[in-house]
């Protein structure tokens, strides 16, 4: 696999991501990181990143995993789990999968801020559609 150009791809193309801007940083097999720069808008009424935000980054994080095989995959489910806020500028989704049959794929995900706290978690069902376009 081309892990640079599947970087560059989602980057450019997800469109999705860039606009809460998420960031595909790493890819490697059945691993994946997104990065995101907190700005005003990843803020919910209290000032603490919205739920929103960090389910978005860690499905895109867990998609990106689940793709590193070379298959698209969309998200049948995902449990979720928040344990604390933070007031870093910077968050961190590490994906891992954790299984990988013929159609579906299980990732972890954890989200932490740049001092390397825990702030969320969960596991997302992925569902293989087919393969994916060369990069």
């Amino acid at each position: 696999m081309d892990y640079a150009a599947m970087i560059a791809r989602t980057n450019e193309q997800n469109r999705f991501m860039t606009h809460n801007f998420m960031k595909l940083t790493q890819i490697w097999e059945d691993h994946a990181v997104v990065e995101l720069s907190i700005r005003e808008e990843s803020r919910n009424l209290f000032g603490g990143v919205h739920g929103g935000a960090l389910v978005t980054m860690a499905d895109c994080a867990a998609g990106s995993a689940a793709r590193s095989r070379g298959k698209r995959y969309v998200t049948l489910g995902n449990s979720f789990e928040f344990y604390r806020s933070s007031k870093n500028e910077f968050l961190r989704a590490m994906a891992s999968v954790r299984h990988r049959g013929k159609t579906i794929c299980v990732v972890s995900v954890e989200i932490k801020d740049g001092e390397d706290k825990l702030i969320a978690g969960g596991t997302f069902t992925m569902f293989a559609t087919g393969e994916m376009d060369p990069c």
